[in-house]
């Protein structure tokens, strides 16, 4: 049960579209470490160097957290700013 005054995320385009690019990370990440722990390719003929697969391991990574940090922007509400006399100009 929610609190009062909080809302559900909203099941935007937005969203989806960071969902999408975190699963894509997941998929790069998962790809890159499997090679890198048995030398086995995940996907079909990728990676197929450790090149490739550090590489898929850092930008997995990588993606993974840009996708996190928005979908946590888009789910946490914002704060009222507008009591703020700092930011006022």
């Amino acid at each position: 049960m929610l609190p009062t005054g909080r809302k559900r995320l909203q099941l935007t385009p937005r969203v989806f579209m960071w969902l999408g690019l975190d699963v894509f990370g997941m998929l790069l990440f998962a790809a890159g470490a499997m090679f890198l722990a048995n030398g086995e390719a995940l996907l079909v003929k990728f990676p197929t160097s450790i090149v490739e697969s550090a590489v898929s391991l850092v930008a997995g990574g990588v993606l993974m957290l840009i996708a996190a940090a928005n979908l946590l922007r888009e789910a946490l509400p914002q704060a009222d700013r507008s009591k703020d006399k700092d930011f006022k100009k």
